[in-house]
């Protein structure tokens, strides 16, 4: 497995897009929030995803990598949440944006069928800890994340499917901004998009 990408990205209403850059300036990275989407933690289809963060997030650093064919699926240990979605790139790769519009550089990343891997946690590292930052986010109920977004490639592509549902214990401070998963099976995803090659 190896790190392709990693940037921070400001969050606007707790949500990350992310998309096929052959999908740029497209209708179909417009999705429809409901409360069953809230409570999957994502919405869209195959090549563009609204994902949800875990509360009122304002900034998130985000971890972009590519595992080996023959490598399975390995959530990481500090993972408070895991979703995998079926992931199709026809274009150059990727491309991570907030819902206000600003958009990162895309990520390069070859053509094919993936099983995307969002797994997501709040910052917990030392330098975020002990910064002025860390004491404003929680008396202003925010908080900060740490996104891991992984690609495995695969032949077919996969169902949507919860790996990890919020295992962890409520931090006191972040209770009232909290916006735990509470998925109806089968998992939403939109309609699939045709003649994308």
């Amino acid at each position: 497995m190896r790190k392709i990408s990693d940037f921070e990205l400001s969050i606007d209403r707790a949500i990350l897009q992310v998309y096929d850059t052959a999908l740029s300036d497209s209708d179909y990275n417009y999705h429809d929030v409901t409360d069953q989407t809230l409570s999957q933690g994502f919405c869209g289809l195959s090549g563009s995803y609204d994902f949800y963060s875990l509360g009122d997030c304002q900034r998130m650093k985000i971890e972009v990598w590519e595992a080996l064919p023959q490598e399975s699926i390995q959530l990481r240990s500090q993972t408070v949440r895991a979703i995998r979605v079926p992931f199709a790139v026809h274009g150059s790769g990727m491309t991570f944006s907030n819902i206000m519009g600003d958009d990162f550089p895309s990520v390069e990343i070859s053509n094919g069928e993936y099983a995307l891997v969002f797994e997501i946690r709040l910052r917990d590292d030392d330098e975020y800890l002990n910064s002025p930052r860390y004491l404003e986010d929680i008396q202003g109920n925010f908080t900060r994340e740490i996104c891991c977004l992984t690609l495995y490639p695969v032949v077919e592509p996969v169902q949507a499917e919860i790996l990890r549902l919020d295992s962890w214990s409520t931090p006191r401070y972040f209770e009232e901004r909290y916006h735990p998963l509470n998925p109806t099976y089968p998992l939403l995803l939109e309609q699939a998009i045709e003649n994308m090659e």
